[in-house]
């Protein structure tokens, strides 16, 4: 980037200091000629050969000389972290008309200036500023032409001044124009060349950059997946390890008990009954160490403030960590869920919060959780995001198991993915829940 600024600032100064050669060399041209005339006595005849009065020639270099003294000072000020300033850039192209005006639009290389300048700003530019620079500098190289503007305003031609001179200075006068014009040129297309190869080795950075992100992105997505079955593969053995240490400890003992009892049953019938009773007592110890584990499974906050302060705590917690907006909006009268329907709910809701923010990246969440008078049977819950939404929606293991939980305690289920994405379930309510 410093290279770049470095080529072009230099390739901008050159422009500078030759148009200013050239605009005093044109104004000098129409001064000399001038002299010449008047020395030689020839101006009735000069002024026949033209339709026009020619400008003051002494107004129009002095003139040149000052105008173009605050045009550069303008151009030069701009630099690479001096701030853009469009109304500056506006005046520098109003200087440089009035210039050429002055000129009789004999030349049009300060308008290559121009645009070089323009383009060394075109990164601080938008679009909208950039495209009424754009039309700005065809107004300007069409309004500095001298075969448009001569039929419009009264203008002299360069080449009726060349004549007064003889043959030789005449040829010499005409190379040395064509060759600052020539140079100007050529600094012009190699602006526009160094200005073209940055943009694009500017693309091709961007887009090297971007594919590294993608693949920083992709293999984050590895290692949260890698995590995740991780994850799910411990509470799997954790699982394992309750149910061995619970349901099969106590089935080895049921197991046990059994057989003494077929042993003593033609023995000792009387120690039958005593030893069915420890086994009735091994099950009823079993069945209470299931159910401990269960509750294990179940979170806390269900148990301590019930489903509304559990979704309230679980959004909190959302909200610390991933700066979501989330709301609940609860219209629910008091209810008394089971259990088994009350985890239920609160897994649908906490994994459709996941899927918002994890696959919708969503920042805005409603939940809302109501019963409607009109249908006194059920309850509703939607929750609906503003992430990207799915127009074509394909049930993950997520889906398929908040689909089945709910198909657990008789509710139905519904996904909308055309704006943002909307989970809404229909759960009827049971006898002792709710009352008419």
């Amino acid at each position: 980037m410093r290279s770049y600024f470095r080529t072009t600032g230099r390739l901008r100064l050159a422009l500078v200091v030759l148009n200013y050669v050239i605009v005093m060399f044109y104004a000098s041209v129409f001064l000399t000629a001038t002299k010449t005339i008047v020395v030689q006595q020839r101006s009735a005849a000069f002024l026949d050969t033209l339709e026009h009065i020619p400008k003051n020639p002494l107004f129009v270099f002095f003139g040149c000389f000052g105008l173009y003294a605050l045009f550069a000072a303008l151009v030069l000020r701009h630099t690479p972290r001096a701030p853009f300033s469009f109304s500056s850039l506006a005046m520098e192209w109003g200087l440089a008309f009035v210039i050429l005006f002055l000129l009789d639009f004999t030349t049009q290389s300060v308008v290559l200036l121009v645009i070089c300048d323009g383009l060394f700003h075109v990164r601080d530019l938008k679009n909208s500023h950039l495209f009424a620079m754009l039309a700005l500098a065809v107004l300007l190289y069409l309004g500095t032409n001298f075969s448009i503007m001569s039929p419009i305003v009264p203008l002299t031609d360069l080449h009726q001044y060349f004549l007064v001179f003889s043959p030789t200075v005449r040829a010499l006068l005409l190379l040395l124009c064509s060759l600052i014009e020539g140079v100007n040129l050529l600094l012009f297309i190699t602006f526009i060349a160094c200005f073209t190869v940055n943009q694009y080795e500017e693309k091709e950075s961007i887009a090297q950059e971007l594919d590294m992100v993608n693949q920083v992105n992709e293999e984050l997505r590895n290692y949260a997946a890698l995590t995740e079955q991780i994850a799910q593969n411990n509470e799997r053995k954790r699982i394992a390890r309750e149910i061995h240490d619970t349901l099969g400890h106590a089935l080895t003992g049921i197991a046990a008990g059994i057989d003494a009892c077929l042993v003593m049953i033609d023995k000792k019938p009387e120690a039958v009954k005593p030893q069915l009773q420890r086994v009735r007592n091994v099950v009823t110890e079993g069945i209470g160490d299931v159910r401990n584990s269960l509750q294990k499974l179940r979170p806390g906050a269900l148990e301590q403030q019930g489903l509304e302060g559990a979704l309230k705590k679980m959004i909190n917690e959302f909200i610390s960590v991933s700066h979501v907006e989330i709301t609940l909006c609860w219209q629910m009268p008091p209810i008394d869920f089971e259990k088994t329907k009350e985890d239920a709910l609160f897994r649908m809701i906490q994994e459709c919060i996941t899927n918002s923010i994890r696959h919708g990246h969503a920042n805005r969440i409603q939940v809302v959780v109501w019963h409607e008078e009109s249908d006194p049977g059920h309850m509703r819950i939607v929750v609906k995001d503003n992430g990207a939404g799915c127009a074509s929606i394909v049930p993950g293991y997520g889906l398929m198991q908040m689909q089945e939980r709910i198909e657990t305690i008789h509710g139905s289920l519904r996904f909308d993915g055309s704006n943002g994405f909307v989970c809404e379930a229909r759960i009827p309510l049971q006898k002792g829940e709710w009352n008419d």
